[in-house]
């Protein structure tokens, strides 16, 4: 009776649990030799979904022996098949992500677990995770039926998402280019990040590979179907030559020590502009970089240069997307700092212009004579400083930046009288007029007029000239400025030429009561 009552008691605790999972069946063992291991069709439920974990590193998605070999189990509706990803120091076939693949040929949706924060650090492409998903992407691009299938990222809490997205892509481009494929990403996966922290993360994570997997079709006999990628993985890996193979590491090597020692140095460039402070002969200094990092990378892999056929081609592409990042970074620094000198040059010439605000000869000829000479000096200051973020091989010149900087102080001095800050200081010197006591004057109501127009032909403003005129408390100043034609001035009026003559009224009225 006790035993009848156990099994019963054993029978309840199964009927009840939410996610049962079956005991697994395994398919490649951890030698990495298939066990051809007949799986029923009827076991196989609605969908698959491969799991990939990494060997060595905890997960909330696999354990026990399913990080060690390719396993099938079934959980609810559908089917796990769990399978080790690639490593960097193994040789068997495991170790170099043919089981990954193999498992995610027969798979509807996709879980790449086990990354961590260092992983992402300097990118997936030289990581574990970035062969296993080289190895994938490599059995898809070249299977006969392409059907999309859901991919997901589980990374940990916190992580970039679009970093993660540029890797995998990056990782997809370097797979085509050697297969000399022209597919695109989007026509055979729909890729996901996911940020997993806890097993309720994973739980979730699995719901949503179940019901992606439940959407495709399932293969009619996975075991074969698997070992026969296996098997054809393994062989075009042992055809290939052992001096090719070793030339597309020498590259992958030599990009990731180039691009983290280029992106070390420039990581500091960029914390200083985050401070808005320049770097002292930056472009000197970022035409060095760039090419003590390039001539870097030739040395290490000039022997892949010379192999004919997708070595060859595959050094040029590497090449060419550790210059393209390089460039990149250096360009976004000159901007920043360009963006830097230009404020701090228009800041210390308004703070110039509002300590002679006030002086008797403001709205005056002289003022305008006087201060014309502090736009030439504000100027050359500024293109002085230009010289030295310089960067000729990449066409980062002073000149646009330097003209630039011409038309925004001209402008800056015409329209200082109305800014704020002059408008400031006034009545700060009114209120200190208005607070002392005066001896009584004679009544007297006094008007004056003051006309500043400004005559603005075509030209890129290489002419530019001021003339005045006073009688009694009047003035007339008349200013010609050829700069019609310059794409900063049109780009100010909103893309319009700015008008021939400008005139701007001011009358005056003095009152003494």
């Amino acid at each position: 009776m006790a035993r009848i009552t156990s099994a019963a008691l054993a029978l309840l605790l199964c009927l009840t649990s939410p996610s049962s999972v079956s005991a697994s069946t395994t398919i490649i063992d951890s030698t990495g030799a298939l066990t051809r291991t007949s799986i029923p069709q009827s076991s196989i439920g609605n969908g698959v979904v491969a799991v990939l974990s990494s060997p060595g590193t905890p997960s909330y998605f696999s354990s026990g022996d399913s990080a060690n070999a390719v396993t099938l189990s079934s959980q609810g509706s559908g089917s796990i098949l769990s399978s080790p990803g690639a490593t960097l120091a193994g040789t068997s076939s495991l170790s170099k992500g043919s089981g990954a693949a193999a498992a995610a040929s027969v798979a509807g949706s996709i879980i790449v677990s086990g990354i961590t924060e260092s992983d992402l650090e300097n990118g997936l492409d030289d990581t574990r995770h970035g062969h296993t998903l080289t190895a994938i992407f490599k059995q898809k691009i070249q299977a006969v039926s392409r059907e999309k299938v859901t991919l997901i990222i589980a990374v940990p809490e916190g992580s970039d998402e679009s970093s993660v997205l540029s890797d995998v892509h990056a990782i997809f481009d370097t797979a085509t280019a050697e297969l000399g494929s022209e597919v695109d990403f989007d026509d055979l996966y729909d890729v996901v990040v996911e940020n997993v922290g806890s097993e309720a993360d994973a739980q979730r994570v699995m719901s949503m590979a179940s019901d992606a997997a439940a959407q495709t079709q399932v293969s009619n006999n996975i075991s074969t179907t698997i070992a026969d990628v296996y098997a054809q993985i393994n062989s075009v890996a042992s055809e290939a030559s052992p001096t090719s193979t070793a030339a597309i590491l020498a590259c992958d090597d030599s990009f990731a020590r180039n691009h983290r020692a280029a992106r070390a140095k420039l990581a500091s460039w960029k914390s200083r502009t985050g401070r808005s402070l320049t770097i002292d002969s930056f472009g000197s200094a970022a035409a060095q970089l760039l090419k003590r990092t390039m001539e870097s990378f030739d040395r290490d892999t000039i022997s892949a240069s010379g192999i004919a056929g997708s070595v060859a081609s595959y050094r040029l592409e590497v090449r060419s997307k550790l210059q393209a990042r390089c460039e990149s970074a250096v360009r976004e620094l000159f901007t920043l700092q360009v963006d830097i000198l230009e404020k701090s040059t228009l800041k210390r010439f308004n703070s110039m212009l509002l300590r002679k605000h006030g002086k008797d000869n403001e709205g005056t000829e002289k003022f305008y004579n006087d201060n014309a000479a502090s736009v030439r000096s504000a100027a050359f200051t500024f293109d002085q400083a230009m010289e030295d973020l310089e960067v000729p091989s990449l066409s980062l010149t002073k000149s646009k930046a330097s003209q630039e900087m011409s038309n925004k102080l001209n402008s800056a001095l015409l329209s200082f009288p109305d800014s704020p800050m002059a408008r400031l200081k006034d009545m700060k010197q009114v209120n200190k007029a208005v607070s002392k006591k005066k001896p009584p004057t004679e009544r007297s109501v006094d008007f004056g007029l003051d006309l500043v127009a400004m005559i603005r032909p075509d030209g890129f403003g290489n002419l530019q000239g001021y003339g005045g005129y006073q009688l009694g408390g009047n003035n007339f100043i008349v200013g010609v400025h050829n700069d019609a034609d310059e794409p900063g001035v049109i780009a100010q009026f909103g893309g319009k030429r700015p008008p021939f003559l400008r005139v701007q009224p001011k009358l005056k009225v003095d009152i003494e009561l």
